[in-house]
């Protein structure tokens, strides 16, 4: 059987969100592991948009709030827990940040807040699985 260290959870702030987590805590209590949280925002597609603060406080209230729950659920368990933010396309960020890490495992929702794009491009989950050979497992 595999040993799962470092799991990888993909935040996004969605219920299946929160279901990959929960079941990233029942994995890691068994193998004793640590789990790092990763929220990806995302950046407007306009070339030279310029940020404003709104823009960048929106960013940050989002990522807070997918971040926070998520690590108070992981405390309350007992669990060591990191997080990280990254900004562009979630499924390349997820992968980049999971290879760069030297993640065990990667937890992610089957579908987030993605919506109506994912109709035209692919769900993030999809990309995540076709483009790592890291172990995923991806919670519906």
């Amino acid at each position: 059987m595999a040993k799962f260290n470092k799991i990888l959870v993909s935040l996004d702030g969605s219920a299946n969100s929160t279901r990959g987590l929960d079941r990233a805590i029942e994995i890691a209590r068994g193998v004793n592991a640590e789990i790092t949280g990763f929220y990806v925002f995302q950046l407007p597609l306009a070339a030279g948009v310029k940020y404003t603060q709104k823009m960048k406080d929106d960013v940050q209230t989002k990522a807070v709030k997918a971040i926070g729950p998520a690590m108070n659920r992981v405390k309350k368990a007992g669990i060591k827990f990191k997080y990280k933010t990254g900004g562009g396309n979630p499924g390349s960020q997820i992968v980049s940040f999971a290879q760069k890490g030297k993640f065990d495992m990667i937890v992610i929702g089957a579908r987030g807040v993605g919506g109506m794009k994912e109709a035209f491009l692919g769900s993030t989950s999809n990309h995540v699985m076709h483009k790592t050979k890291i172990p995923v497992l991806v919670v519906k």
